[in-house]
C-alpha cells in the first residue's frame, strides 16, 4: 500500500513543505561547499536511527536547490518545488513545456535515493538519458552519490558486470525500453552472478502519459530460439496484391481489423489450389494468408514503420521515433517484410515478455512528470493509484492557441497551411510545422525545397540529430518540420529579436488521435511566459477523420461547397473523434493489461521459483525426488499409463536407457505402489552422480542445471504459445465469446501442463545426462 503522507500529515501541506524548505535556504546558502556535501552522509545517519524520508524533505530539498544553484548555476523556483513534492509523494506533476521538470527531478531523486535502495530517472530516449546524467549527475556527484547510465545511445553493448554496477548506483538513468528488457533478461539468468537487478524501490517517468499510455498497448517481449522459416510468406503476399477491397475483404468500421469475404476465401483455394482453406492440414496457410492481408491494410509505410538499410523498423505511433530492435510478433513482422521486398529475417519465439503497466507497478513508489496528463488523471488512479497534479507556470502563459482551420480536400489544407508558413518565414518568425506521420513530414518538405525554403526535418530517419534541430527550432527564420513532439526533452528558446516577432509559431497539419499529443505540439510554443501561437490545419481527409468521421459530414459539405468552415457543429467533429479513439486506447489498454494478468501470475511463479534454485546454497537431492514423486504422479494420474509395456517405457525414455524389466514387476494396479517401486531407480542415479561428482559444488551445479533448464525450456514454450494465443482469441469476439475468459481459461490449462511437463524433463535431465569430466577439472554435461 503507498504512503501518501501528504495526505496523512494534514500539517505538512505542500505550502506548509515549501515554507519549510524556504525558511532553511539561508542557512543552506550560508554552509560552505564542505559543510554542504557533507549533509548527505547527515541525512544517512538520520534515516539509519529511525527517521524516515518524509521527515528529511525539507532539509533535502533546501539542499539540493542550494547545490543546484552552486553546481549548475539554476536554483528551482517554488513552483519548481511544488512539483518536486509531487514527486516524492508517488504522484503525477503536471508541468507545462519548458518549466524545467529536469531540474526539477533532481530534489525527489536525491531524497529517493538516500536510503540505498536505488532510485531510477526513466527519460524517452537513450540521448536525454545520458544528456541528463551527465547535466544533473554532477549534482548528485557532488552531494556524494553514485549516478550512472543504463543506457547507450551508441548502441554499445553492456556486459553483465557494467549492468552489475549500473543497477548497484544511487542513481540510475535509463529507458523504459532499456528497463524492460533488463529486467526480462535479468530473469533469464541462470547463475547468481549473471544477475544485475535489485529489487525495483523509486521510479521517476518523464514524460510519464506516453510510457504509461501510449507505449502501455503493446508488452516488451524478447525474442529467441528461431522457429523453422516458413516459405508461405512470399507466395501469400502475391495473392493479397491481387485481391480487392469489398468484393474480396473488408475492413471493419475502425480499420483496426481486416477479414477475407466468401469471395475472396473461394479465391484463396483457387490460387493454392486447396479444398477447404480453414481445415487442420491448412490452417497455418490461411494464418499467413491474414498476416499478409494486415500487413497490407493496416499496417503502412511510414506512419507505422519505415524501411531504412533493408530493414523493416517499427515507429512508435506517438513521437515518430524508430523502435530499436523491436519487431511485432507472430510472424507479423515476416510479412510485412514480404510486402516490402527486403530480406525476411528469422521468426522467432517469445521467450520473456511484460507489460509496463505490470513492469512499472512493481516499484514501491511511482512517480511521473509531463506537460499533458490531466486528460487521462482517471486512468492514472485507477491503473497506478497516481493522482495529477497540475503546478502552475512560473510565469503566466500568453501563447495564443487560434481556431482551427478546418477543410474538405488535403489538397486544400496542405496549400492554405503552406502559404501561412510562407507569410511568416517572410517575417522572420519561426515556424514548427508538426505532421502527423514520417510521410506527411516528407511531403512537407519537398514542398519547402521547391520553394526555396530553407528548414529542418525531424522524423524517424533523423532522431540522431533530435535536439540540435529542436534546439535551434526558436531561431529568427527557422522552419522546422516535425512528427509528434512529445518527449523531445529539449526546449525550443526564443532567438534574439524572436520575441518581437512573436515568438514561436506553431502550425500543426493535422490533429493527432489524441489531444493529448495536440497540446504537447501547441506547448512548444510560449514556455516561461514567451509570446507565440498554435494554430491547426485541418481536412476532412485526415487519416482522423476518415476513420471515425461520419459520413453526413462529407455530404453536407458537397452541397454547401464551402473552403474553410467555421461553425461549431464541425469544429465539435474532431472533439469527439479524439475522445473517440483515446477510450479505444484507453480500452486497448486494459485488454493489454488484462491478458498479461494471467501471464503476471504465471511469470511472478516462475521466476520465484527460478530465483530460489539460483541462490540455493545447499544440496537439491529433496528437491530432485520431491520432482520425481510429482513426475511418477502425473505419468499415473492416467489409468491407462499403469500397463506393463507402458511403464516400462516410461522408464527407458525418461529414467535408464539400460533398464532390464524383471518379471511381473510391474503388474500392479495401484499407483503409490508403482511410485514406490520407480523411487529407488531415481535413488540410486542419485547415489552414482554423487559418486563421480565428488566436489560437492559440481554436484549441486549440475542438479540446478537440470532443474533450470527444464524450466526455461518449458517456459519459452509457454509464453510463445501465450502470445499466439492470444492473436486467437481476439477474433472470438466474433462469434460472441468473451476473449479475456477464453484467454484465462486456455491460459490456466496450458499452464498446468507446463508444470507436468517440466517436472518430467528437469528428472529426464537428471536421470539421462552425461556428464563427462574435462582435463582441468570441469565437469561438461550433455543433456537428454
Amino acid at each position: 500500500m503507498r504512503n501518501f503522507s501528504l495526505i496523512k500529515h494534514q500539517h505538512r501541506s505542500p505550502q506548509h513543505l515549501l515554507k519549510q524548505i524556504n525558511d532553511l535556504q539561508d542557512q543552506m546558502a550560508s554552509l560552505s561547499d564542505d559543510a554542504l556535501k557533507a549533509q548527505t552522509a547527515v541525512f544517512k545517519k538520520r534515516l539509519g536511527q529511525g527517521e524516515s524520508l518524509d521527515d528529511l524533505l525539507p532539509e533535502a530539498f533546501a539542499v539540493v536547490r542550494e547545490a543546484d544553484y552552486r553546481v549548475l548555476s539554476m536554483k528551482p523556483f517554488d513552483v519548481q518545488v511544488f512539483g518536486a513534492i509531487v514527486l516524492h509523494e508517488g504522484n503525477i506533476a503536471e508541468m507545462k513545456t519548458g518549466e524545467g521538470k529536469t531540474l526539477t527531478a533532481t530534489m525527489p531523486m536525491y531524497l529517493n535515493a538516500l536510503d540505498g535502495q536505488g532510485a531510477i530517472l526513466v527519460t524517452a530516449n537513450a540521448y536525454l538519458a545520458e544528456r541528463d546524467a551527465e547535466d544533473m549527475g554532477r549534482v548528485y556527484r557532488w552531494l556524494g552519490l553514485s549516478v550512472a547510465v543504463g543506457v547507450s545511445s551508441d548502441e554499445q553493448d553492456l556486459t553483465v558486470d557494467d549492468k552489475k554496477k549500473i543497477y548497484a548506483s544511487d542513481i540510475v538513468y535509463t529507458t523504459n525500453y532499456a528497463l524492460g528488457f533488463d529486467y526480462l533478461i535479468d530473469n533469464l539468468s541462470t547463475f547468481p552472478s549473471e544477475k544485475y537487478m535489485r529489487a525495483f524501490n523509486y521510479v521517476l517517468i518523464d514524460e510519464v502519459d506516453s510510457v504509461l499510455l501510449d507505449s502501455a498497448q503493446t508488452p516488451l517481449i524478447i525474442s529467441g530460439a528461431p522457429k523453422v522459416q516458413s516459405n508461405l510468406f512470399a507466395v501469400s503476399d502475391n495473392f493479397i496484391r491481387t485481391l480487392k477491397k469489398g468484393p474480396d475483404f473488408k475492413l471493419d468500421d475502425e480499420e483496426k481489423n481486416v477479414w477475407l469475404t466468401q469471395h475472396g476465401i473461394d479465391l484463396a483455394e483457387r490460387f493454392f489450389d486447396v479444398d477447404n482453406l480453414f481445415s487442420v492440414p491448412h490452417q497455418d496457410l490461411f494464418r499467413h494468408i491474414e498476416l499478409a492481408l494486415k500487413a497490407h491494410e493496416l499496417l503502412k509505410l511510414n506512419r507505422d514503420y519505415v524501411v531504412e538499410h533493408g530493414e523493416v523498423q517499427l515507429l512508435d505511433a506517438i513521437d515518430g521515433r524508430v523502435m530499436p530492435g523491436t519487431k511485432l510478433q507472430s510472424g507479423q513482422h515476416q510479412a510485412i517484410e514480404a510486402k516490402e521486398h527486403v530480406e525476411l529475417t528469422p521468426e522467432t519465439r517469445a521467450m520473456a515478455s511484460i507489460t509496463y503497466q505490470n513492469l512499472f507497478r512493481m516499484f514501491k513508489k511511482i512517480s511521473g512528470m509531463t506537460g499533458t496528463a490531466k486528460i487521462s488523471q482517471e486512468e492514472f488512479l485507477e491503473t497506478y493509484n497516481m493522482k495529477v497534479i497540475s503546478i502552475a507556470t512560473n510565469k503566466p502563459t500568453i501563447r495564443q492557441d487560434l481556431p482551427d482551420h478546418l477543410y474538405l480536400s488535403l489538397p486544400e489544407k496542405i496549400a492554405d497551411s503552406m502559404k501561412r508558413v510562407e507569410v511568416l518565414h517572410k517575417k522572420g518568425q519561426p515556424v514548427l510545422l508538426g505532421t502527423g506521420s514520417v510521410g506527411m513530414s516528407e511531403i512537407y518538405s519537398n514542398i519547402l525545397l521547391d520553394k526555396g525554403i530553407a528548414h529542418n526535418v525531424l522524423n524517424a530517419y533523423n532522431i540522431p540529430k533530435e535536439a540540435q534541430i529542436v534546439a535551434e527550432a526558436g531561431q529568427a527564420g527557422a522552419v522546422t518540420v516535425a512528427t509528434a513532439m512529445a518527449g523531445r526533452g529539449t526546449d525550443i528558446k526564443l532567438g534574439p529579436g524572436v520575441a518581437q516577432l512573436g515568438g514561436l509559431a506553431v502550425i500543426a497539419t493535422e490533429h493527432m488521435k489524441s489531444k493529448r499529443v495536440d497540446d504537447q505540439l501547441r506547448g512548444r510554443a510560449g514556455r516561461q511566459g514567451d509570446p507565440g501561437f498554435s494554430q491547426f490545419f485541418v481536412s476532412l481527409e485526415d487519416d482522423l477523420l476518415i476513420k471515425q468521421g461520419p459520413e453526413w459530414v462529407r455530404h453536407y459539405f458537397r452541397r454547401k461547397s464551402k473552403k474553410i468552415l467555421s461553425r461549431h457543429k464541425f469544429r465539435s467533429l474532431v472533439d469527439k473523434t479524439q475522445r473517440y479513439e483515446d477510450e479505444q486506447a484507453h480500452r486497448t489498454r486494459i485488454q493489454a493489461l488484462e491478458f498479461d494478468e494471467n501471464l503476471r501470475i504465471q511469470r511472478d511463479m516462475v521466476y520465484d521459483t527460478r530465483n530460489k534454485i539460483i541462490f540455493f546454497q545447499g544440496s537439491l537431492d529433496a528437491e530432485i525426488l520431491l520432482i520425481a514423486k510429482m513426475a511418477f504422479k502425473d505419468f499415473f494420474a492416467h489409468k491407462e499409463n499403469l500397463q506393463e509395456t507402458k511403464i516400462v517405457r516410461f522408464i527407458l525414455d525418461n529414467l535408464d536407457y539400460n533398464f532390464v524389466d524383471s518379471p511381473n514387476a510391474f503388474r500392479s494396479q495401484d499407483m503409490k505402489a508403482m511410485i514406490t517401486l520407480l523411487l529407488p531407480l531415481v535413488k540410486k542415479r542419485l547415489m552414482e552422480r554423487k559418486k563421480f561428482l565428488v566436489d560437492f559444488q559440481q554436484l549441486v551445479h549440475f542438479e540446478r542445471m537440470s532443474i533450470l533448464k527444464a524450466i526455461d525450456t518449458a517456459w519459452v514454450e509457454q509464453v510463445d504459445n501465450l502470445q499466439q494465443l492470444k492473436v486467437a482469441v481476439v477474433n472470438r469476439q466474433y462469434s460472441q465469446k468473451d476473449p479475456i475468459f477464453e484467454y484465462q481459461r486456455e491460459a490456466a490449462l496450458s499452464y498446468a501442463k507446463m508444470k507436468s511437463v517440466i517436472r518430467l524433463s528437469a528428472l529426464r535431465n537428471f536421470m539421462l545426462s552425461d556428464l563427462v569430466k574435462e582435463k582441468d577439472g570441469s565437469v561438461s554435461i550433455y543433456f537428454a
